[in-house]
């Protein structure tokens, strides 16, 4: 099928948004969890489980675009890696079964019955964490990977996967905090730190796209004021600016309207890159 016939609409912004999340939200949590000596094994577990409904809602997502059902039945049993849609759907189904199988040793390890038969396999879970960050980073990788491969000129750069790649980063872990939050967790401040660091790179990689591709559509056209509204204002101005306020402490509120803003975000940004890359 040649790129100037394909029609790719809700189902697909957010199929990317829900996979960027679960992967970027696993690959954030693994990293704060590595280097605080397994302090914050709590958030990691939060963006696995966050993460496993957000994939198979996904994959129902890309099941809908395609219509047909055998086209995905095709994607499953065939492994194609020069195709960017088989490659994704691949590393969709195994990060899936991984995180499934890292819940349940996590289960097994807390002494939950059913899962006690698994106990001899928990010291399993330090491999397995580390397949799924790597299949977190491929997955979030993919989400640009998929548009950047095709002619569209507002898709055709490596900066989309770049930004997409930072997008998925920060609502992964915004996610991940929301969660937290409602379930009582206290949030370490040098988090919020953290997610004001990706909402400066996330503004680096973001002008640095618009700048390599012809972006009026965003900037000045048809899709400017959701693009000023929900990437700029909503997405990035209005969380940095929370992320400041929470810079030494993290009030429950704060953190909960921060992280429901990167979210919206992080939506609207792959909502108005997908349509305005086919106007």
């Amino acid at each position: 099928m040649e790129a100037q016939a394909i029609v790719w609409e809700w189902p697909i912004w957010l199929y990317l948004f829900a996979a960027g999340v679960a992967g970027g939200g696993f690959f954030a949590t693994f990293l704060v969890n590595l280097f605080t000596g397994g302090e914050q094994e709590d958030l990691l577990k939060i963006a696995t489980w966050i993460g496993v409904p957000l994939v198979g809602i996904g994959t129902l997502l890309l099941i809908v675009d395609l219509g047909n059902q055998l086209d995905f039945w095709h994607l499953v049993v065939r492994f194609l890696p020069a195709s960017p849609m088989s490659l994704g759907t691949w590393i969709l189904i195994v990060w899936a079964v991984c995180a499934v199988v890292l819940i349940a040793l996590w289960l097994a390890e807390s002494g939950v019955r059913v899962f006690t038969v698994l106990r001899s396999l928990v010291p399993l879970k330090k491999v397995l964490g580390w397949i799924l960050f790597v299949l977190s980073a491929l997955l979030i990788t993919y989400t640009g990977v998929l548009l950047s491969t095709t002619s569209r000129e507002l898709w055709s750069t490596v900066l989309l996967p770049v930004l997409f790649v930072i997008s998925a980063i920060s609502t992964g872990l915004a996610a991940t905090l929301l969660v937290a939050t409602l379930l009582g967790r206290e949030i370490p401040h040098r988090l919020g730190q953290a997610a004001a660091v990706l909402e400066v790179y996330e503004v680096v990689a973001l002008i640095a796209f618009l700048i390599a591709v012809p972006a009026g559509v965003l900037i000045s056209g048809p899709l400017s004021l959701w693009f000023w509204l929900g990437v700029i204002a909503v997405g990035i101005l209005v969380p940095f600016a929370l992320e400041l306020a929470t810079w030494r402490t993290s009030p429950r509120m704060l953190v909960m309207t921060m992280a429901f803003s990167v979210l919206i975000g992080g939506l609207v940004l792959r909502a108005v890159v997908v349509v305005g890359g086919q106007i």
